[in-house]
């Protein structure tokens, strides 16, 4: 009994910490693919006024109301939030699979030996993670004196 709550404890923690770091990196890359959308949409907006099929005061001015309209500025901007959230979410993701994989198989399975081979696969892919990414041990130090 005190097993399966340790075990199902642990599961619903690492799945819960994959998904709160999918989730702010999903919000950072929202932010910037929301900004990179409205650059281009302005860069885009910019050099067509630039182009004139004919000089005219009349287009020029016709031109000068859309751009300062900026009435699409908010779908291009929504559009590309949405984008990037999904886009950096599954990065996120893609970074955990071992641990959440081996999570979500403690907590579907009841069988002891199945949770306990989750619970070790689950420990193994974030000792491995803590030692890859927190310690740099496998990061080449010749950068610098190149």
């Amino acid at each position: 009994m005190a097993f399966n709550f340790i075990a199902n404890t642990a599961s619903i923690m690492s799945i819960a910490s994959s998904a709160i770091e999918a989730g702010e990196l999903g919000a950072r890359n929202a932010s910037q693919a929301a900004r990179t959308a409205v650059a281009i949409k302005d860069i885009k907006d910019y050099t067509g006024d630039s182009m004139l099929n004919k000089s005219s005061e009349k287009h020029n001015a016709m031109k000068e109301i859309v751009r300062n309209g900026d009435f699409f500025t908010g779908f291009y901007k929504a559009g590309g939030a949405v984008s990037g959230f999904f886009k950096g979410f599954w990065e996120g993701m893609k970074g955990n699979f071992l641990s959440t994989g081996f999570a979500a198989m403690t907590l579907a399975f009841k069988n002891r030996t199945v949770k306990t081979i989750g619970l070790i696969g689950m420990a193994g892919s974030m000792l491995y993670d803590f030692v890859k990414n927190g310690t740099n041990l496998f990061t080449k130090k010749d950068i610098i004196e190149k």
